[in-house]
């Protein structure tokens, strides 16, 4: 399909982009035409300077981006190959009290982001939990059942991810972009991040709600969500 239909920021973004790679312009509307698009460009990231020019966010998304590629680094598994997606194979040193902060900052934001977005109930949810725990070493998987998931589990996995999309759903620079910022790690909240500076004018709120979470991300920190008013930080084990 041509890009001719569509506005001429989003066409020459996804011509940029097609560039970068070697496709065709044809494919760049297809849904998963960009899925890996970010891992060509591994390890530090050359080759994608000025793939949002023309966009008023494009220095901010640039600079995400940057930042991602830095927190990443190599992308050779110790063990031979390649990663399929961004992991954070040596993170860069973090206190206890700063992975804790950060996670309190994560769900207060969320939850304010929640509140904004006119989610009550998701808001009450996220308000009521009282700890957040920060522990070491590799955590335990969550539960596949769906019934032995905690509804903070479910609100964290399943809900809001989709707030974003929800609260902008003309937005569409972002339907094309999504996937290729979703399958950098297949972490929503990663996604969700990089990509708020093109969001931010759609969303009806006034603040950062992803930040914290980044901060967590590049310092390799897991979370989980056992019970109802608490969730757990996993820091990796030196």
């Amino acid at each position: 399909m041509s890009l001719d239909h569509l506005d001429e920021t989003h066409a020459r973004i996804l011509r940029q982009m097609c560039d970068a790679v070697g496709m065709t312009p044809e494919r760049a509307t297809e849904e998963d035409a960009f899925v890996g698009f970010f891992q060509s460009f591994r390890p530090d990231g050359n080759g994608i300077s000025g793939l949002f020019d023309g966009h008023p966010a494009s220095d901010e998304m640039q600079e995400r981006l940057t930042d991602l590629f830095e927190a990443a680094g190599e992308d050779r598994r110790p063990q031979g190959g390649k990663d399929a997606y961004f992991v954070v194979r040596q993170p860069a040193e973090i206190s206890p009290e700063l992975v804790r902060l950060a996670g309190q900052q994560w769900l207060s934001g969320l939850a304010r982001l929640a509140e904004d977005l006119g989610m009550a109930d998701a808001a009450q949810k996220l308000k009521a939990v009282e700890t957040v725990r920060v522990l070491e070493g590799i955590p335990p998987k969550h539960p596949k059942l769906d019934h032995e998931k905690t509804n903070l589990l479910r609100l964290l996995k399943d809900e809001a991810p989709g707030w974003i999309e929800a609260a902008a759903p003309d937005h569409a620079i972002s339907h094309s972009l999504r996937p290729a910022y979703y399958f950098i790690n297949c972490d929503p909240m990663l996604r969700d991040y990089l990509m708020w500076p093109m969001m931010r004018d759609s969303i009806a709120t006034d603040f950062e709600p992803f930040e914290p979470y980044f901060q967590l991300w590049r310092h390799g920190v897991k979370w989980r969500a056992y019970q109802e008013q608490q969730i757990d930080l996993y820091m990796p084990r030196r």
